[in-house]
C-alpha cells in the first residue's frame, strides 16, 4: 500500500491532532508567566493553588508536580489531558482503518490485488505507528518551544520521556481498537465496545489516584501505566518498565488482531450471533417517517443525534458540578482575572457562563463539522446522486441538510438547558432563566455559522471541506481564548466567530454578533447552493 493512500486515509486524525498537540501544549506553557505571574513568589502562590485545585481534580488528571514552574503545569494540564485524547484517537484510528474501510469495500479491493491480509494489517499498523510518532514529537517540540518562551526551559531528557510514554500510550489503543474491531461486525459496534473499554480502564486509574488505598486492580489500566512517568516536570521520573508494557501490549494486541483478521471472513466479526432468518424483502420500506423531507434524515441518524445529546448533557451537569470548585480557585489565584473578561456579576455566575458556554460552543461546532464531514463523503459514496435521482432539486437537498442540522442542533442544547435548571439549585449557582434560553437559542446560528461555510466548501472542493473548516475553527477558537489572556486589540477579537456570539448569559445580546452571524449563515448556504448546481456530483 502506498503511503499516499495511508496518509489520505488518516488526514482527518493527522490534521487534527497536529493542530491540537501543538497549539495545546505550546499555550499552556508559553502563557504560563501570564497565568502565574512573573515574580517567583507569585509563581510559589499559583502552584500551591494548583495543587490544592489538583488534589480536587485527581479523578481527572493525575496530581501535579511542581506546578509552580511552566514544565510542572505543562505536565499537569497538557500532557495529562494528552492521555485522554491520544487515547481516543488511537482507538478510533484503529476502529475505521478496520471497520470503516471494510464498510466502503476498500479491504476486497486491496485483498483482490494480491495484498495479504497480514501484510495489509501490519502495514496499517506501522504506518500509524510512524504517523503518530510524528505528531507526539511535534508536541514536544511545541511543549519546549513554549517553555522557553516563559523563560524557564524544559528539560529536553524529560520531554522525551514523557513523548515516549504518550506514544505507546497511543499505541496500546491502537492495539486494543484493532483488536475490538476483528471482534465485532460493523463500525459502531467497535467504536461503542472500545470506548466502554477506554472509560473503564480511565475509570480503574481514576479510583487508584482517588482513593487513600490503591486496589491491585487498578493497575492493569493502560492509564495507570502511562501515569507512572512525569519526567516533564522538575523533580519528575521516567518509568521506562511501564512503558515499554504499553508498547507490549499494543504488539501483543495488534499480534492477535492479525491472527483474528486471518481467521473471520471479511465483512464479518469474529464473534458471530446467530439472528432470526427473514425473507428477503425487495419492497420500498413501508415507514411513512423515511418519506418524509427532514424528519427521515433525522431518522436516519437518530442514534448519533442522541449520543450528542446525552454527551452534550453531561458536559452541563459537569460544568455545574465543578464551578464551586473552580470559583474558590479563581478567587484565591488574582492572576487569573483576565481569564473573567472583566464581566460583572460575582465569580460564581461569571464562570459558570464562561465554562459552560465554551464547551457548548466547542461541542456545537465540531457537531456542525461532522456534518460537513458526511455531506462530503455523500458527494463521493453516490449518496447524493442517488437522492438528486428521486428526483430532488439540488437546492432541495442542501435546504433538507440546513433543516436537519438545525432540529438536531435545537434539541441538544435544549436538552442541555433543561439539564443546568434541574442541577443549579441543589449547587447554590444563579442562573437567569430569560438569558440562559436567550444564550441556549443562540447556539443555533452560531453552529449554522460553521456549517453555512463548511457547505459552501463541500458544494465547491469537497474533499478540502473539512480540513479547511476545522483550520477556520481553530484558529477562530485561539483567537478567541488567547486575545483576553495576552490583551489583544478589540479588533483581533473580533476576527472569532465565537467573539461574534458574545456572553448573553451575562451581558446584553451582541447585536452586531448576531447580525454578522446570520448574514454569514444566509450568503454560505447561498452561495453552497450556487456551487452545487454548477458542479457535477463527485466531480
Amino acid at each position: 500500500m502506498s503511503p499516499r493512500l495511508l496518509l489520505r486515509l488518516h488526514r482527518i486524525g493527522l490534521i487534527a491532532m497536529a493542530y491540537f498537540g501543538i497549539f495545546y501544549v505550546l499555550v499552556n506553557s508559553a502563557a504560563f508567566p501570564v497565568i502565574a505571574g512573573r515574580t517567583r513568589a507569585a509563581q510559589e502562590a499559583f502552584g500551591h493553588s494548583v495543587t490544592v485545585l489538583g488534589a480536587q481534580f485527581s479523578w481527572l488528571l493525575p496530581l501535579p508536580v511542581r506546578p509552580d514552574t511552566a514544565a510542572g503545569y505543562l505536565q499537569w494540564r497538557g500532557y495529562g489531558f494528552f492521555a485522554i485524547i491520544f487515547a481516543a484517537w488511537g482507538l478510533f484510528s484503529a476502529c475505521g482503518a478496520v471497520r470503516r474501510d471494510e464498510e466502503r469495500g476498500l479491504v476486497e479491493s486491496w485483498l483482490s490485488s494480491g495484498v495479504s491480509r497480514l501484510r495489509l494489517l501490519v502495514s496499517r499498523g506501522l504506518f500509524f505507528a510512524a504517523l503518530s510518532a510524528e505528531i507526539v514529537a511535534l508536541a514536544g517540540a511545541a511543549g519546549w518551544l513554549g517553555c522557553l518562551i516563559a523563560g524557564t526551559p524544559a528539560d529536553v531528557a524529560g520531554l522525551v520521556g514523557e513523548s515516549a510514554a504518550l506514544w505507546g500510550l497511543t499505541l496500546a489503543c491502537f492495539g486494543i481498537g484493532l483488536l475490538i474491531s476483528q471482534l465485532a461486525a460493523e463500525f459502531r459496534a467497535a467504536a461503542a465496545t472500545g470506548s466502554a473499554l477506554l472509560v473503564l480502564m480511565f475509570l480503574l486509574d481514576s479510583i487508584g489516584r482517588s482513593s487513600v488505598h490503591r486496589a491491585p486492580f487498578t493497575d492493569t489500566s493502560v492509564f495507570f501505566l502511562f501515569n507512572q512517568s512525569n519526567p516533564v516536570a522538575p523533580g519528575g521520573r521516567f518509568d521506562l518498565t511501564a512503558t515499554i508494557l504499553l508498547f507490549v501490549i499494543g504488539a501483543t494486541a495488534t499480534v492477535a488482531a492479525s491472527v483474528a483478521f486471518v481467521r473471520r471472513d471479511v465483512g464479518a466479526g469474529l464473534i458471530r450471533t446467530r439472528g432470526r432468518h427473514t425473507p428477503e424483502l425487495h419492497e420500498v420500506s413501508s415507514n411513512p417517517v423515511l418519506r418524509t423531507p427532514i424528519v427521515r434524515g433525522l431518522w436516519i441518524r437518530r442514534i448519533g443525534a442522541l449520543a450528542w445529546t446525552a454527551g452534550m448533557s453531561v458536559t452541563a451537569a459537569s460544568v455545574v458540578l465543578l464551578v464551586n470548585i473552580t470559583a474558590m480557585f479563581f478567587a484565591s489565584t488574582p492572576s487569573l482575572s483576565p481569564y473573567l473578561r472583566g464581566l460583572p456579576g460575582n465569580v460564581h455566575t461569571v464562570l459558570f457562563a464562561l465554562i459552560w458556554l465554551s464547551f457548548a460552543q466547542a461541542l456545537v461546532a465540531i457537531f456542525a463539522i461532522t456534518y460537513v464531514s458526511r455531506w462530503s463523503a455523500d458527494d463521493s459514496s453516490g449518496v447524493l446522486e442517488m437522492q438528486l435521482a428521486q428526483p430532488v432539486p439540488r437546492w432541495g437537498a442542501l435546504a433538507e441538510r440546513a433543516a436537519e442540522l438545525t432540529a438536531t442542533l435545537t434539541v441538544m442544547c435544549f436538552v442541555a438547558m433543561a439539564v443546568i435548571l434541574a442541577l443549579a439549585p441543589a449547587e447554590d449557582i444563579p442562573v437567569d432563566v430569560g438569558r440562559l434560553l436567550t444564550a441556549t437559542a443562540l447556539l443555533v446560528p452560531f453552529a449554522l455559522t460553521f456549517a453555512a461555510v463548511g457547505a459552501l466548501l463541500a458544494g465547491w472542493r469537497p474533499r478540502a471541506a473539512v480540513v479547511v473548516l476545522s483550520t477556520i475553527t481553530v484558529i477562530s477558537y485561539l483567537v478567541f481564548e488567547l486575545g483576553p489572556l495576552f490583551k489583544w486589540p478589540s479588533w483581533a477579537d473580533d476576527l472569532s466567530v465565537f467573539q461574534l456570539y458574545g456572553t448573553p448569559l451575562i451581558t446584553p445580546v451582541f447585536v452586531g454578533g448576531l447580525i454578522a452571524m446570520l448574514a454569514i449563515v444566509v450568503v454560505g448556504f447561498g452561495s453552497a447552493g450556487v456551487a452545487l448546481a454548477r458542479r457535477d456530483v463527485a466531480a
